[in-house]
């Protein structure tokens, strides 16, 4: 199945998204601008995508708490927005602000869910 979109990025209303993690109600980190760029058409890459983004801000000591699990939301406009799930075995790579996430895919983000 053909996908219609390659790239997808942020626009221009803020937060651009956010990370948090539900069980604390504490917000990681608050995301300036994102772009989503897809990893293939066919095979297992089919409907995953790589996040690429700019974090305004980040609290390093609760992004490197492995014991709760996080919770990634883009903003596509100010009324949609989606959960980012990671496959197994992908990476995250977070370098100052800049967060690199592979292999995720796009979730209808409930506002009334911890998940």
């Amino acid at each position: 199945m053909g996908y219609l979109f390659k790239t997808i990025r942020s626009g221009t209303f803020k937060p651009a998204g956010i990370i948090d993690i539900p069980f604390l109600g504490a917000k990681v980190g608050e995301i300036q601008n994102w772009t989503l760029q897809r990893r293939g058409d066919e095979g297992p890459d089919a409907g995953l995508y790589d996040l690429h983004a700019v974090l305004s801000f980040v609290s390093n000591a609760l992004w490197d708490d492995d014991e709760y699990t996080k919770r990634v939301v883009v903003n596509i406009s100010p009324l949609k927005q989606y959960r980012l799930e990671q496959v197994p075995g992908m990476r995250t790579v977070l370098t100052g602000r800049s967060l690199l996430i592979e292999g995720v895919t796009l979730n209808v983000a409930n506002r009334n869910s911890d998940t």
